[in-house]
C-alpha cells in the first residue's frame, strides 16, 4: 500500500528535529471534523481516509489509532506489516502510549493541529512515563510530504439572512454582551462553521461543509477582526459587512493577537495550542471559555427550523425517487456502491434548490451486504461491490441546501427479496428507531438518558452497536453539529427546543449486511411544557424489510401515520411513476 509519505522519509526528519516520537492528530489548525486533501496528513503518512484517527510514530514503531466504526475499514487502506491498529474506544492514546515510549523520550507535536486541552492530556501522560512533549516550529509531516496539495482558497459569499433568520450584526451584539458578563475583552475563534455562522457567510473550502476556513476575533464591543485573505471576500460579502468588521490577511493574526489586552477567552477543547501560545507568550491572560456561538448556532431559530423542514422535503423527493429507480430497474447487476452514489447525486441536484456550492452534505455511504456493516464504509475502485438480488443495500446520504442540511440512511432489499434474518434485523432497528421518535421528555435531558430507547430491542437480543444514535446538524452547515447527540456518552448538552438531531439505530454483521434507519428530528415543546420530537425527514421504510409480526399496534399506528403524512407532503412534488411508487410504498401495514 503506498502512500504519499514513507515512515522511513518521517523518521529521518525526526532523527533531524531530535524527536524520539511524534504526535499526528487528524485535526488541522481549524479543530473542525473535515479537513481540505492539504490538511488531511494521517492519510497522506498512513493511507487511512477515515474521519477519526490519531497516530504515534516512533523511531521503530507506528500506532494509528482510530474509532469503532471504521476498524473494519483501516485494515483495508492502512499495511498491517507497518502499522500497529488500536481501537480509541477502549485504548485512548494517552493512556497506552507508554507501551511504545520510554523514559527520556522527546515527544514532538505541532501547537497549530492541537487543541489546549490536548496538549494538557499529553503532557500529563508523557510526564508521568518521564517523557517530554515537545513543540516543533516545522511540522515532519508537511516536511516530508512532496506534493502535499494548496490548502483551498474559494470565495466567501453572503448566506442571506432570509435564510440565517438573523443578522450576522444582532448575533455579534448578543454574543459581545456574553462576553461582557463573562469579565472578557475578546473570544479568538478557530472554527471555521463559528465564524460562518457569526458573519453569515459560506464558501466551498470543504467538500460537503459551506465554510471559508478562517480565523476570527470576537471583541466584547461587538466588533470582529475576520482573519481571511481579503481577495477572498467576494464584493457582495464586502457589502454585507459593516464597519465593525474589519479583514486581514492571516498572516497578521499572531502579531495583533499579541498586541491585545486581557482577558481574552479561548474554548480549551476546539482551540489550537498555538493561538494559546501566542497570547501567553507575551503575557496576555487567557481563560477557557466555551465557544459562544456553538450553542445559539445549534439552537435553530424559526426561519433555520422552516428552512429545515422544506429541505427535508425537497430532498425527500430525490431520495424516492432513487428508491423507485432502485426497486424497477431492469438490471440491477449493471449497477454497483459507485453508481448508486453517482445516482442519487444526480438526483439531488434535479431539485430547483440544489445548491452546487458543495452538492452532497458529505461523502455518499453506499454499502452493499457485507460493505454495509462497516459504519462509515467509503466504496472505491478496490472495494467497489456489483448490486444482485437478495442483498440489503445501506445508503447514508445527505445534501447541502440554502436553507438546510440534510442527513438521511434507508435500507433497501435489492430485488424486493429478503431473508428472515435480514427482516429481523431491520425490523430490531427500526423498533429503537420508532421508539426515540415517540420520545416524550421534561427539559433539561440529555440525549444521553434518550440513548437506550434506541437501543433497548437489540439489547433483549445480544446486540448493540458501537455508533452514536444521534448527532446534531447544521442550518447549510455541518452536517454533524453538537454540543447536542444521542449516544452512551454522558457529557452532552440538554436538548433544547429548536435542535435538530438525528435518530439512526443500526445492526451490524461483520462480513454480511449493515443495517440503520436515520431520521432527522427537531425538537419541539408540547402544550404541558414538555419535549418531544418532530420528524422531518419523509421517505418510506422498506416494507419488505418489516417482519409485521414483530410489531405492536402502537408501532404499526406510528409507521402508517408517518407513511400517511410522507404521501401527504412530498406526494404533491412526484408524479408519473414516481408518484406510483411513493402511493404503493406507504400502504398501510395493518
Amino acid at each position: 500500500m503506498k502512500t504519499a509519505i514513507s515512515l522511513a522519509d518521517f523518521r529521518k526528519e525526526l532523527r533531524r528535529q531530535g524527536l524520539n516520537a511524534f504526535l499526528v492528530p487528524m485535526d488541522d489548525a481549524h479543530m473542525g471534523e473535515y479537513s481540505p486533501s492539504s490538511e488531511r496528513r494521517i492519510t497522506a503518512l498512513s493511507g487511512f481516509k477515515g474521519s477519526a484517527g490519531f497516530i504515534v510514530v516512533t523511531l521503530d514503531q507506528a500506532i494509528i489509532w482510530t474509532d469503532a466504526r471504521y476498524l473494519i475499514a483501516i485494515k483495508t487502506e492502512v499495511d498491517e506489516r507497518e502499522w500497529t491498529i488500536r481501537n480509541s474506544n477502549t485504548d485512548a492514546p494517552t493512556t497506552c502510549v507508554s507501551d511504545y515510549l520510554h523514559a527520556g523520550d522527546v515527544v514532538g507535536f505541532d501547537p497549530a493541529m492541537q487543541t489546549i486541552r490536548s496538549v494538557e492530556g499529553w503532557t500529563s501522560a508523557l510526564k508521568s512515563m518521564g517523557a517530554k512533549l515537545k513543540p516543533v516550529s516545522v511540522n515532519p509531516v508537511d516536511a516530508t510530504w512532496t506534493n502535499q496539495p494548496l490548502p483551498p482558497a474559494t470565495t466567501a459569499v453572503p448566506h442571506a439572512v432570509e435564510f440565517a433568520g438573523k443578522s450576522s450584526a444582532s448575533k455579534r451584539a448578543d454574543l459581545a454582551a456574553a462576553l461582557t458578563t463573562n469579565g472578557l475583552k475578546a473570544q479568538v475563534l478557530n472554527q471555521s462553521e463559528s465564524i460562518a455562522w457569526l458573519l453569515n457567510t459560506r464558501a466551498d473550502d470543504i467538500a460537503g461543509l459551506p465554510v471559508a476556513r478562517s480565523f476570527a476575533t470576537l471583541h466584547a464591543d461587538g466588533a470582529v477582526d475576520w482573519y481571511i485573505a481579503p481577495e477572498r471576500v467576494s464584493e457582495a460579502m464586502h457589502r454585507t459587512l459593516d464597519n465593525r468588521v474589519a479583514v486581514y490577511h492571516p498572516d497578521e493574526m499572531l502579531g495583533r493577537l499579541a498586541a491585545m489586552s486581557g482577558p481574552v477567552g479561548l474554548d480549551f477543547g476546539t482551540c489550537n495550542a498555538a493561538i494559546a501560545h501566542a497570547l501567553e507568550g507575551v503575557g496576555i491572560e487567557v481563560r477557557a471559555n466555551v465557544d459562544p456561538i456553538i450553542l445559539p448556532r445549534a439552537i435553530k431559530n424559526l426561519v433555520e427550523q422552516q428552512g429545515a423542514r422544506d429541505a427535508q422535503r425537497r430532498d425527500a423527493r430525490a431520495v424516492i425517487r432513487f428508491a423507485r429507480w432502485l426497486s424497477q430497474h431492469s438490471d440491477i447487476k449493471q449497477e454497483s456502491e459507485l453508481s448508486v452514489i453517482d445516482k442519487i447525486l444526480a438526483l439531488r441536484e434535479e431539485n430547483p434548490d440544489a445548491v452546487r456550492m458543495n452538492g452532497a452534505s458529505f461523502g455518499t455511504i453506499a454499502g452493499y451486504r457485507g460493505n454495509a456493516a462497516m459504519g462509515h464504509y467509503s466504496a472505491n475502485e478496490d472495494t467497489n461491490a456489483a448490486l444482485a438480488p437478495g442483498g440489503m443495500l445501506l445508503v447514508d446520504s445527505g445534501g447541502q441546501y440554502l436553507n438546510g442540511t440534510t442527513d438521511i440512511t434507508r435500507v433497501w432489499a435489492v430485488g424486493g427479496e429478503a431473508t428472515a434474518r435480514q427482516r429481523r434485523d431491520y425490523t430490531l432497528t427500526l423498533q429503537g428507531h420508532l421508539a426515540l421518535e415517540r420520545a416524550v421528555f421534561p427539559k433539561g435531558t440529555r440525549g444521553s438518558q434518550l440513548d437506550v430507547l434506541a437501543r433497548q430491542y437489540m439489547w433483549a437480543e445480544g446486540i448493540d452497536f458501537d455508533h452514536g444514535t444521534g448527532h446534531g446538524i447544521g442550518a447549510y452547515l455541518g452536517v454533524h453539529e453538537g454540543p447536542q447527540r444521542i449516544s452512551k456518552r454522558q457529557d452532552d448538552a440538554p436538548l433544547v427546543v429548536g435542535m435538530i438531531v438525528t435518530n439512526e439505530p443500526g445492526i451490524y454483521r461483520e462480513g454480511e449486511s449493515g443495517v440503520r434507519i436515520e431520521n432527522v428530528e427537531l425538537v419541539i415543546e408540547r402544550e404541558d411544557g414538555f419535549m418531544a420530537f418532530e420528524t422531518l425527514t419523509l421517505v418510506p421504510y422498506d416494507q419488505t424489510l418489516i417482519e409485521v409480526s414483530m410489531l405492536s399496534d402502537v408501532e404499526i399506528a406510528q409507521i402508517d401515520a408517518y407513511h400517511a403524512r410522507v404521501l401527504a407532503e412530498v406526494g404533491p412534488d412526484l408524479d408519473g411513476e414516481d408518484l406510483a411508487y411513493l402511493q404503493q410504498t406507504t400502504r398501510t401495514l395493518a
